[in-house]
């Protein structure tokens, strides 16, 4: 933290006048320098006091990612002034994660993986859609076929309300249900019928107006799960720090140093699936087996850190860390599942 700011002669906070050239207030801590600085010095402390860059983001960085488990035992031990705070990495990295996501993740995702593409999402340019687009001038083709490409499904059947006379038996079933829910003139009976004998339809405690409005805004669902995921794997992190103390029970650990733990694994983790969505981001050929080394990354990550904190044998670990594993994906994937049925609640 800097400390040569100008003094003052009285605190700013409680008005309790100085004798000395007190660092801090005696009354309320209050730090005693002038609020009246330059733009360089604001930025300065904003990025002091966030990330501690005057040495401590410097130094944190290089042992979080190439030692496991040592800045656990390095808080735990006591020294925690030596790297940034385990919360504070944590949300930093959860940061980084989810704003790669947002950002590289498309929105039409769900539509995408339902009709078994990857690529962008096309409505085949066939009968009536066909007929439209021939009768638009040239910039309104642009506009249209942006629509098509997007997914936009509900913004071209404001525009062209024709659009739903084009469904055709090319189209696949989430194609059909899309254009059918977002289609005022198809009553929730009708809807109901052909969602019954489509092969997405589960026997949900949802009206179907709901699940209507939510096949027809599938994208906006997506984003409102998106949003929620940070807030699902923060308190999906407790439970973590319990398997973990039921595991090493006879050690003499607290609980919260097994939450510490479990903020720096999720935190590498994050970091590291941050990277691999960015390298899909530039280059998505080698997507699966770049997210297939990440994956292996972090389990290894989080083998060596058990290890090196616990310091059992290495096959107890092993065995330790699988059963981990198991648990800790049960809660995943219980987690993901509240989550969704929430959102869907909410929607």
């Amino acid at each position: 933290m800097p400390s040569n700011h100008r003094k003052l002669d009285f605190c700013l906070n409680c008005g309790e006048e100085f004798h000395k050239q007190e660092r801090f207030c005696p009354t309320c801590g209050q730090e005693n320098k002038d609020t009246k600085m330059p733009l360089h010095v604001f930025l300065g402390d904003f990025f002091s006091n966030f990330l501690n860059l005057d040495t401590i983001f410097i130094r944190t960085i290089p042992v979080f990612i190439t030692k496991p488990g040592a800045l656990t035992l390095a808080f735990n031990e006591g020294r925690r002034k030596s790297f940034i705070q385990p919360i504070k990495l944590y949300l930093l990295m959860s940061l980084f994660y989810f704003f790669v996501f947002a950002l590289v993740i498309p929105q039409n995702m769900l539509d995408k993986t339902l009709m078994g593409t990857a690529g962008s999402f096309n409505i085949g340019m066939d009968g009536r859609l066909a007929e439209i687009r021939k009768e638009l001038a040239d910039d309104e083709q642009v506009a249209f076929d942006s629509l098509v490409n997007k997914g936009a499904l509900d913004a071209i059947q404001k525009i062209w309300p024709e659009v739903s006379d084009s469904l055709s038996a090319e189209r696949t079933d989430w194609k059909e249900l899309k254009f059918l829910a977002i289609d005022p003139s198809v009553s929730d009976e009708e809807f109901q019928q052909a969602y019954a004998k489509s092969r997405f339809y589960f026997d949900l405690d949802f009206s179907i107006s709901k699940i209507r409005g939510f096949i027809a805004n599938s994208n906006v669902f997506i984003n409102g799960v998106a949003r929620n995921l940070p807030i699902m794997m923060f308190f999906i992190l407790p439970f973590f720090a319990l398997i973990l103390q039921l595991l090493y029970i006879r050690r003499d650990y607290y609980y919260v140093e097994h939450l510490i733990h479990g903020l720096h694994l999720h935190a590498f983790a994050y970091f590291i699936y941050g990277l691999a969505i960015c390298w899909t981001f530039i280059d998505d050929y080698y997507a699966m087996q770049v997210f297939g080394w990440s994956f292996i990354i972090v389990t290894l990550y989080a083998y060596f850190s058990l290890k090196k904190v616990y310091a059992q044998p290495w096959f107890k670990t092993l065995l330790k860390f699988l059963f981990l594993g198991l648990i800790y994906v049960f809660f995943l994937l219980l987690g993901f599942i509240l989550e969704i049925y929430v959102t869907l609640l909410l929607f």
